[in-house]
């Protein structure tokens, strides 16, 4: 996902504030200085001393925690009805074991389908698959289920294998 350009200024800024707030837990015990303050002299809400260290920690992890980006993820695809949970099949994106339910079209068939993916129109998946006689005499059986959706690298990854191994 593409990140909004005003949003990068402030990622920026929050990717600098989380580094300050690791580095100082390790900054060295020289530079903290602390002065002993008597009761007479300043006022205190409580007998503990809270160190620098302690506040900028809380202070820059709220910040941090504050300023977290929301994630810019398509959270549904809009074709995944097409992916072969339906008589309709979204050739760009389907997965070989899709047409295993089309008799006939697994494995040549199929294989040369999602080899030479993806495809523009009927046409383009005829001229670019190279089928046989036969092989093309069966995918016209079935042509009138396939879609030709955008292709999208997600789904394009499995569509050879996807892993499921039975």
């Amino acid at each position: 996902p593409q990140i909004i350009a005003a949003d990068k200024p402030t990622m920026k800024l929050s990717l600098l504030v989380s580094c300050v707030a690791c580095a100082s837990a390790y900054s060295p015990a020289i530079l903290r200085t602390t002065s002993t303050v008597t009761r007479a002299s300043a006022p205190m809400m409580s007998e503990e001393v809270v160190g620098r260290r302690n506040v900028m920690s809380k202070v820059l992890g709220t910040a941090a925690l504050l300023s977290a980006m929301p994630a810019f993820a398509e959270i549904d695809y809009a074709g995944v009805g097409y992916l072969g949970g339906s008589t309709t099949i979204d050739v760009n994106n389907a997965n070989i074991r899709v047409y295993a339910k089309l008799q006939g079209m697994y494995p040549n068939a199929a294989a040369k389908l999602v080899k030479s993916a993806p495809y523009k129109d009927k046409a383009e998946m005829y001229s670019k698959a190279q089928f046989t006689a036969k092989e093309k005499e069966i995918v016209q059986k079935y042509e009138n289920r396939f879609i030709f959706l955008e292709p999208k690298p997600e789904y394009q990854v499995d569509m050879l294998n996807n892993g499921l191994y039975r």
